[in-house]
């Protein structure tokens, strides 16, 4: 798929999904299950503090609503984010792709027209609860609910998140997490 033609944002999980819809980030409170963890000042990629903090907290806001223990910022898998949101962002036609043999779980998130926020591409990620049906995974599930359920999963306890502007103008958004989540034949929580 050439996503450089594709106007709208785009999800990758396995297969890229297309995105019409273009939210208003209301201002919100923090609750209390995301106030347990801050993002520190240096966040380990080029993420501004204000836009990770919003990110993880939304995260642990969705976490808290299925029961699962809150997720902590970490620096290191955002150096790690940054570094392949970087390199999707300079290849040609600035396409996501999925890190090979990446030990951590992850997220991608593409979009072009206007800047967009980790927030954003979190409630992106999180909006595929749609169409999830709780049981384990299954490989056909993974590929329209993989994003959600990564974010939800359970056993996972850290997260980082990068971000990167293409040549074209187009951004990547890319979010790793450990430990991976998205086994099949296992349920998210």
């Amino acid at each position: 798929m050439n996503a450089s033609r594709n106007l709208a944002p785009l999800a990758i999980a396995l297969t890229a999904i297309s995105l019409s819809c273009v939210a208003q980030e209301p201002a919100r409170e923090r609750s209390e299950a995301s106030q347990a963890f801050a993002v520190p000042s240096r966040t380990g990629s080029k993420l501004p503090t204000d836009q990770a903090q919003a990110a993880l907290d939304f995260h642990n806001d969705m976490r808290d609503q299925h029961g699962v223990p809150a997720l902590q910022w970490s620096t290191e898998l955002s150096a790690v984010a940054q570094e392949w949101a970087e390199h999707l962002a300079s290849r040609r036609q600035c396409g996501l792709q999925h890190m090979s043999n990446n030990r951590y779980g992850e997220n991608l998130f593409g979009g072009r027209g206007r800047d967009y926020s980790a927030l954003f591409a979190s409630q992106r990620w999180y909006s595929e609860i749609d169409d999830y049906r709780y049981g384990p995974l299954s490989a056909d599930q993974v590929h329209g609910v993989g994003h959600y359920t990564q974010m939800i999963w359970r056993t996972t306890t850290h997260v980082g998140i990068g971000v990167a502007r293409c040549p074209n103008g187009a951004q990547v958004i890319a979010a790793e997490y450990d430990p991976p989540g998205n086994y099949i034949g296992q349920a998210p929580y």
